[in-house]
């Protein structure tokens, strides 16, 4: 299993949040949301619109199976929201 994210911050907070918390896999840095506009996943709420970025994506976690093919999806309305990991766990188990 691959576990990739992209998001909004520099590499240098990346950097510095990977080693604040452990946290393992591949991150993207996509202040621009180029990533994030390829997949259709930018938050259209005018609202949310951080100081410095165009915009946020939808917090959305995705498993894709070796072929590319998108296997589960979960997003959340709330730009604040991420996936529960138990539900996560549970969608991988289910489908892998």
């Amino acid at each position: 299993m691959k576990v990739v994210a992209v998001c909004t911050d520099s590499p240098a907070k990346i950097a510095e949040a990977r080693s604040k918390h452990g946290l393992a896999g591949t991150f993207l840095a996509d202040p621009r949301l180029t990533v994030t506009d390829l997949f259709g996943l930018r938050n259209q709420n005018t609202a949310v619109r951080p100081p410095g970025l165009p915009g946020l994506p939808i917090p959305t976690t995705l498993m894709l199976d070796a072929n590319g093919v998108v296997r589960w999806k979960d997003q959340s309305a709330d730009y604040m929201q991420r996936s529960d990991p138990d539900y996560v766990r549970a969608a991988l188990a289910e489908n892998f």
